[in-house]
């Protein structure tokens, strides 16, 4: 998720457990050690795959989190001495504000690797909410002013952000129902037939669902509606390359780009270049991360630092938002 909703999700954690000891400032302790696994997006690297497939390790997993959570608590205690009284509750705090931000993250497209180090597969990922959803921000954002703005009043206003952290839960265990109705129904249907399949939230909702299948050597995505049942809409079909021609040897960060996407990619050509392209986040065929890996020449593929090849808002989103329209309305159109 983005790293306001993460700050809103570490400060209501926060106000909901300190808040009513220490006040107000509990917001900000909570909010600032919840965007800490964030920081590693600042650690410069080789190439861009690289960037976007370290992102989410070390820091994001569980397992660091869970032994630097006392060093953290040690720091603010000595930093914030009216929370060193409550240093059970702050120890918690800070264990809590660290796991629920990789959490968050792994309930997203691109998944998490809590795990980390242990290699148990590629990065956790069920997806039930996009990676920017207003919806569960302004939940949070709620709880969180009515703290601010009643700060000087009987009770702080701490329970009510106790109550809007409660309903960002539910919101998030709707966006699971709704991965699950989806997955099901897709399954079922002719279209993703022998497929391998993910299913995600398109933007800012949880009442459109994209859904996208691989074989071997063919793709397909569509839209789905939670609010009716027509089935798959909007769908395209496309050649899925799952090798690159004319290269001998995959780069190191090509495979690891392989793994990061648990198998949903395609390689291909643009521009004279070879490509590869992660098919989880845009609509066929303009998707958010494609990388040039190679470069042909005299027949042959050369092998280059992997480098994104970028393409404007207006065209990641097309008429997307259009479809989505047409999907949520009902079984007419195309």
């Amino acid at each position: 998720m983005d790293s306001v909703t993460q700050f809103l999700l570490g400060a209501s954690i926060s106000g909901a457990i300190l808040g009513p000891r220490i006040g107000a400032k509990s917001l900000l302790i909570g909010g600032l050690v919840a965007t800490l696994p964030d920081l590693d997006s600042f650690i410069p690297l080789d190439n861009d795959i690289d960037n976007m497939t370290y992102h989410r390790g070390f820091s994001h997993s569980v397992i660091v989190q869970t032994i630097v959570a006392p060093v953290i608590a040690l720091a603010i205690g000595k930093l914030v001495p009216s929370t060193w009284s409550h240093r059970k509750l702050l120890f918690l705090t800070v264990w809590l504000a660290l796991i629920t931000h990789s959490l968050l993250d792994s309930l997203t497209t691109y998944g998490t690797q809590i795990f980390w180090p242990l290699e148990v597969g590629p990065p956790v990922a069920l997806p039930a909410v996009f990676i920017i959803d207003p919806v569960y921000t302004l939940i949070l954002f709620s709880g969180i002013a009515t703290v601010f703005f009643a700060r000087k009043r009987p009770g702080g206003g701490f329970r009510v952000n106790r109550i809007m952290l409660a309903l960002s839960c539910a919101y998030l265990a709707a966006g699971l129902v709704g991965n699950t109705v989806i997955s099901s129904r897709a399954s079922a249907d002719p279209a993703f037939r022998d497929m391998r399949l993910h299913v995600q939230p398109t933007a800012f909702n949880l009442l459109i669902w994209q859904v996208t299948g691989v074989s071997d050597d063919r793709l397909a995505t569509g839209l789905m509606s939670l609010t009716n049942s027509c089935g798959v809409r909007q769908l395209v079909t496309a050649e899925r390359r799952k090798a690159p021609r004319g290269l001998n040897e995959i780069p190191p960060s090509v495979k690891r780009l392989e793994w990061f996407t648990n198998g949903f990619f395609s390689y291909g050509e643009k521009d004279g270049a070879q490509t590869i392209t992660d098919l989880r986040i845009g609509f066929y065929p303009s998707y958010a991360f494609s990388f040039k890996i190679a470069e042909d020449s005299s027949g042959r593929a050369i092998p280059i630092a992997p480098e994104r090849i970028r393409i404007s808002y207006e065209q990641r989103a097309g008429d997307l938002f259009e479809k989505m329209a047409d999907t949520l309305e009902g079984c007419g159109g195309s």
